[in-house]
């Protein structure tokens, strides 16, 4: 097994020892057939502000302390700024938008933050996405304090099993059939909206459709709830509603339509109910760090 961050840093050369960048990035792509994705590309940092990215087929040796590529032009380099709009809608880079990134563990309904990420090989010599580390076992031994962090336990939890809140991770899941958001039950989807800010969880409840938002809504508490509904447009709001047994869609109606918005820091949770501002969040917007707040 590999770890993420011992994976990442070290000089790149090719078979014939010419020495070509220096890997400072892995992406996936998330497969609609395949919820454990493989590494896809390297993104190699060339110098003078230039990167490329090289598809893994090229790679004939990858290890902590050696990745060697067959000779061959890389093809051409961009702004090392620009990597965004150099990826696939359905591909993340996991050092920027997955490590030291929060998470939602959607089976234990927590927030987390990843520490590391965890790589294995397959029979045919890839790399796939087995799990992030989530305690601070990790932490510590990337700070050089092995000694310490032998006191304490590893805790992981798997990358069918998680929800990323940085921006691109967030929309790409929710583009991705294979994501664990497209296979919760109602209640763990409640579990999962109550834990992401205000407009990650709307488009989470978009993406479920209005159907699946109401059985969530009804799961959720109060508060969530009613957050959730003022801030659904009119007309989504309204064919929540008529998914709702009459009961509880009345119910509903007459107390967003006459209770004061809630307000205060007890709505609160984690990085949660924050509306976000400025950079756009399409996934293939330029710059440097897609990942939101971390």
């Amino acid at each position: 097994m590999l770890w993420l961050t011992g994976a990442t840093g070290q000089e790149v050369h090719s078979i014939d020892g010419t020495a070509l960048g220096r890997v400072i990035d892995l992406t996936v792509r998330l497969d609609p057939q395949r919820p454990i994705p493989f590494v896809a590309r390297l993104l190699l940092e060339q110098g003078q502000g230039t990167s490329v990215l090289v598809d893994w087929s090229r790679v004939t040796q990858f290890e902590h302390d050696r990745v060697e590529l067959r000779n061959g032009d890389l093809g051409s380099g961009f702004p090392a700024v620009a990597v965004s709009v150099q990826l696939g809608v359905d591909e993340l880079l996991l050092c920027r938008d997955v490590l030291d990134t929060q998470i939602v563990d959607v089976v234990g309904h927590r927030l987390a933050r990843v520490a590391d990420v965890a790589l294995a090989r397959t029979a045919d010599d890839r790399l796939e996405v087995l799990a992030v580390e989530v305690g601070f076992h990790r932490v510590l031994e990337r700070l050089g304090l092995r000694w310490l962090a032998d006191r304490s336990a590893d805790e992981s939890i798997s990358w069918a099993d998680l929800h990323l809140t940085s921006d691109r991770g967030h929309l790409v899941q929710l583009g991705s059939p294979a994501s664990a958001v497209h296979r919760l039950t109602d209640g763990d989807l409640a579990a999962l909206v109550a834990r992401l800010d205000l407009d990650a969880a709307t488009e989470v409840l978009d993406a479920a459709g209005p159907a699946r938002t109401a059985g969530a809504i009804t799961h959720a508490t109060l508060p969530v709830g009613e957050r959730l509904l003022r801030a659904l447009p009119d007309d989504s709001r309204a064919l929540v509603l008529e998914q709702m047994p009459a009961d509880h869609a009345h119910r509903w109606r007459h107390r967003v339509r006459h209770q004061r918005p809630l307000r205060g820091r007890r709505f609160f949770r984690g990085a949660g109910w924050r509306h976000r501002h400025g950079t756009p969040r399409h996934p293939n917007s330029a710059g440097t760090d897609g990942s939101g707040a971390r």
